[in-house]
């Protein structure tokens, strides 16, 4: 019995070992579980079109042909998305019978769903944007349209209103088609937009959903785009992600779009074009995750002016126990740059002051010029100087100064020079009345 309790507990332990070390294989196995690969390191050969860009600060990092012309692929979807959202966020629970009108010539994946089916406008949304189901597109075409023609007016019309000048669709689910186009610096206007929309950025988002269609009970299908869902391959999951789209067609290979957010920093990653290895690496997910980590790894907000900076020390006068003050920044202000920079590496600074000099009694905060922050060579930012101590004044010193300066006032001067005169004239008018006055008494003498 002794034996059979160790051996339980053994097992136990052992199973405990083996759960803990699989859990931690499988960590270390995720896109941020290791060391950020320079850009440099990153191979952006395997992708036709690429796009990384952080959003608060309007920042590219890096982009590859986003000017060319290609095929949108399933990026199509975010545009059917934002129109079919925003067209049906207040009917989610609207029930929709499908026709054979809206799912007639209808290829790629398609879960079964046939003419007849009674679904909700929210079981649809997720079918299309969470599950990749084309069918379901369709039926929203025509749900929000009256057809797929009309619908497919309603996107080129979107994007033009979205500054989109270089795209135009011809389908709705976005398989191969010669007269469609867009560029990555369009699709980086449609995510940006779409970002905006929290209906479209859940549902794109979600890891799976769960519906009653096709009369079965919790029916769950997963999402397609293996940044954000986990059903099919765990490989490529980066738990920052949030959507957009994913996708490929054999003649255009693979491509993904998405935001990644850490509640500090955002990045919409955009990758087009990308290839498929022998050994079944998807460079879609693998480029993303790679210029993601890149992204976290090498930038964010730098210090570039600091509070606690001795720029200069301004002579003081009218001060007996001081005779400089020290000046600083009024603020410290950091700002979004490689992380690699620092003053004197890539960040340099500028000053200027009002005065060569000031007068007791200064106070502390008191401006007395700007700062200027440079990174190679570009501004970006200017704050006031001012003192870091306070100077008091010095009384014996401010009352010499009081009389010097009286005593170089022009009335003064000539208010002295007139007294002298007067005292002069006086002084001589009076000898010569004593001397008129000795010369008639000794003239009486005689």
């Amino acid at each position: 019995m002794i034996f059979k309790n160790i051996f339980r507990r053994g097992s136990a332990l052992l199973l405990t070992a083996a759960l803990l070390i699989s859990l931690l294989l499988t960590l270390l196995a995720l896109p941020f579980g290791g060391a950020a690969k320079s850009i440099e390191e990153i191979n952006t050969d395997n992708a036709e079109a690429i796009y990384i860009y952080n959003i608060e600060n309007d920042r590219i990092l890096y982009e590859k042909n986003a000017d060319v012309r290609i095929q949108p692929v399933s990026t199509v979807k975010i545009m059917v998305g934002l129109i079919a959202t925003e067209a049906l966020s207040g009917k989610l629970d609207e029930l929709i019978t499908i026709t054979p009108q809206m799912i007639d010539g209808v290829v790629g994946q398609h879960y079964n769903i046939v003419a007849g089916h009674v679904l909700s406008a929210r079981d649809l949304l997720y079918l299309a944007f969470c599950g990749g189901c084309h069918r379901s597109i369709n039926v929203l075409a025509h749900v929000i349209s009256g057809n797929v023609p009309n619908f497919i007016s309603l996107m080129n019309a979107k994007a033009a209103e979205l500054g989109m000048t270089d795209t135009l669709y011809t389908n709705v689910t976005g398989m191969h088609s010669e007269g469609m186009y867009t560029t990555v610096n369009d699709i980086v206007k449609l995510c940006l937009e779409a970002s905006k929309n929290p209906l479209l950025m859940q549902i794109t988002t979600a890891d799976a959903h769960e519906t009653e269609m096709l009369g079965e009970k919790n029916f769950v299908f997963e999402n397609r785009n293996y940044l954000v869902g986990t059903g099919y391959t765990a490989k490529y999951f980066n738990k920052l992600c949030h959507g957009l789209a994913a996708g490929s067609t054999s003649e255009s290979g693979y491509c993904v779009a998405t935001i990644a957010d850490d509640g500090n920093l955002s990045y919409l990653c955009v990758v087009m074009g990308a290839s498929e290895d022998e050994d079944g690496t998807l460079h879609s997910y693998a480029l993303a995750n790679d210029l993601i980590k890149w992204a976290y790894s090498d930038w964010g907000y730098v210090e570039v002016i600091s509070s606690q900076m001795s720029v200069c020390e301004i002579p003081v006068t009218m001060s007996l126990d001081i005779d400089s003050v020290l000046v600083i920044p009024s603020q410290t202000v950091s700002i979004y740059l490689p992380k690699s920079s620092a003053i004197g590496n890539g960040i340099t600074h500028s000053y200027s002051l009002n005065a060569e000099e000031l007068q007791a009694p200064v106070s502390e905060g008191a401006h007395v010029g700007i700062i200027t922050a440079y990174y190679e060579g570009k501004e970006l930012v200017t704050v006031d100087l001012v003192t870091k101590t306070s100077v008091a004044q010095s009384e014996v010193l401010y009352s010499l100064m009081k009389i010097r300066e009286i005593s170089q006032n022009r009335i003064f001067k000539s208010s002295v020079i007139f007294a002298i005169i007067f005292i002069l004239l006086y002084i001589v008018v009076k000898a010569f009345i004593r001397g008129y006055a000795n010369n008639n008494r000794y003239r009486r003498l005689k």
